[in-house]
């Protein structure tokens, strides 16, 4: 056996898929020829580090999986909708347009979220406050002297 077959047939060998005569001549050549056998280690040290690669990603896998999980496990839906979210669609809860089901998942995150659940408590008083607030007079004109004047130094 040449070098050339020696390296095409490695895997095969650390695999156990060669006949028998062609394993007895690998092992023969292998031992008998330094150059190959510091490349069969050198392939099979490879082969051996991408194997514990893969078994320590694996393990990663199954740890995020189960951390993830117990998260999950511990949260409540309410506590899974982030403020940004409810801030963002908080118009449609009060609206009435809001699907039925996010409805549900909106009231547990009123109940876990004290910032949360000020903001709905003032939006709906505002929006069941009847009273009328009366504007100052001068308002109008600094709010026009100020938009003109804005677009004079622009």
């Amino acid at each position: 056996m040449d070098h050339l077959q020696f390296e095409e047939h490695i895997t095969d060998y650390l695999d156990h898929n060669l006949d028998r005569p062609t394993r007895r001549t690998f092992a023969e050549h292998l031992l008998a020829c330094r150059p190959c056998h510091s490349t069969f280690n050198d392939v099979r040290m490879a082969i051996d580090a991408c194997h514990s690669l893969k078994e320590a990603q694996m393990h990663e896998i199954a740890l995020f999986t189960e951390v993830e999980q117990r998260i999950i496990s511990a949260t409540t839906a309410g506590e899974m909708l982030s403020c940004r979210t409810l801030d963002a669609l908080i118009s449609d809860y009060f609206d009435g347009v809001i699907e039925t089901t996010y409805e549900h998942v909106f009231q547990e995150h009123f109940a876990v979220c004290d910032s949360c659940h000020r903001l709905v408590k003032g939006v709906r008083e505002s929006i069941e406050e009847r009273e009328q607030i009366e504007v100052p007079r001068e308002l109008y004109g600094r709010i026009y002297a100020a938009t003109v004047g804005a677009r004079r130094v622009a």
